[in-house]
């Protein structure tokens, strides 16, 4: 058991500040998500694959960002980098004002996922600094919470705006909550993390500039655990429909959302206190548990307690892995850790979505669902090496010394 002396303060006006403006940045991105394709088919007679392009644009552009980020983060400054990339992201939110013409959205969209890239790594990035390193899980917990109420807030004002009204006026509300993300985020006070001489003095080119190398193990069995959310996201609505339940799907998110969002501060605080291991291995089995349940269901409660069950999974899970990989760098390379980790979650979301799709094809909804239980069971024997290989240097570095000395 981890003694725990809260000596610093989490609630600092520099850690609601930073929470509040990622909440409206992931407001109007969450906005968009339902609409978009709406506005593409509808106002720019866009077919169903161009939609598909304009989502593998974005996530794409995401993805390429994300090591870029990491670098200058270390290198520019923290500040500089969230500030700049907030701001072309409002930028593009207002560029969608009057769009008429695919390949100019298209444009649009690379940007926008190539500024979403960098502000969610710049953020992500701060928030650990922000945070007592003795109470960092319970505090990424409460600050990826911001993102789950986006994440249930968002889609409904975007449909809410275009029924009421119309695009135009959707995208201006998506820019007001952009605009206030900005000045939110101009407010916060922070100090830049010492930089090692080697930061900023590394000419050659090197993958270790942009690629944490202590965060790519966890960075993986992240990226095993999202394959699945990829799979639930793009497919549990036609499996809903498919069962004859098409209404169910919208439930499941809501139900999903508000469970993650429920899960993460307290599991956070247990893992803090007690360590990771007591909230990964329970959320790893709660996810296993929820999707078996998900792949046998034919009721609207099995799918509801199919969702609170992987809500819960992942909601004690990410806070937890992300926490493991900021410990297990020095603060002047968190900019690159926390774009590794972010990175591994992109490929995880996109290729979960693409393979499961011909595991779909091939044996079913059903059966593509139950498939996954094998990524979850990888990841929890990733992670129980993982555990094992550190347990091993702890008790190595006593020894080490003792004969050092």
């Amino acid at each position: 058991m981890k003694s725990r002396e809260n000596t610093q303060p989490m609630w600092t006006k520099e850690f609601i500040l930073l929470a509040l403006s990622n909440f409206f940045m992931f407001t109007s991105f969450y906005m968009l998500l339902p609409t978009l394709p709406i506005f593409v088919v509808k106002v720019l007679k866009g077919s169903v694959d161009q939609v598909g392009l304009i989502i593998g644009f974005f996530t794409t552009a995401q993805i390429f960002s994300r090591p870029l980020a990491g670098r200058w983060l270390d290198t520019i400054g923290r500040k500089k980098i969230f500030l700049w990339s907030r701001l072309l992201f409002l930028i593009i939110m207002i560029g969608y004002l009057g769009m008429k013409g695919l390949l100019l959205f298209f444009i649009l969209r690379f940007l926008h996922g190539f500024s979403f890239g960098m502000a969610t790594t710049a953020s992500g990035t701060m928030v650990a600094d922000l945070i007592p390193n003795e109470r960092r899980a319970e505090g990424l917990g409460y600050y990826s919470g911001f993102a789950s109420m986006a994440m249930v807030v968002g889609p409904t004002l975007g449909l809410w705006a275009i029924h009421l009204s119309n695009f135009s006026m959707m995208f201006i509300l998506c820019s007001t909550l952009a605009a206030l993300s900005v000045l939110l985020g101009s407010l916060i006070q922070y100090n830049e993390p010492t930089k090692n001489a080697s930061t900023n003095t590394t000419r050659s080119f090197s993958w270790r500039q942009f690629i944490e190398p202590n965060a790519v193990f966890i960075s993986i069995i992240s990226m095993l655990l999202l394959a699945l959310y990829g799979g639930i996201v793009s497919f549990i609505s036609l499996y809903a429909q498919d069962l004859g339940m098409a209404t169910i799907a919208g439930y499941f998110f809501s139900v999903y959302s508000l469970s993650i969002l429920v899960a993460r501060p307290i599991t956070g605080k247990i893992a803090d206190k007690y360590g990771a291991s007591y909230v990964i291995y329970p959320g790893m089995i709660g996810c296993i548990l929820g999707i078996i349940l998900l792949s046998q269901a034919h009721s609207m409660i099995a799918f509801l307690l199919a969702g609170l069950l992987i809500g819960l999974g992942f909601g004690a899970i990410q806070p937890s892995l992300h926490a493991k990989v900021i410990q297990s760098v020095p603060s002047e390379r968190r900019g690159a850790a926390t774009a590794t980790y972010f990175i591994s979650a992109d490929l995880g979301i996109a290729s979960g979505a693409f393979v499961l799709g011909f595991i779909a094809n091939a044996i079913g909804y059903r059966g593509m669902f139950l498939s996954t239980t094998l990524l979850i069971l990888l990841g929890l024997l990733l992670y129980w090496v993982y555990s094992r290989m550190n347990a091993r240097k702890t008790e190595e570095a006593p020894s080490q010394e003792a004969s050092a000395g």
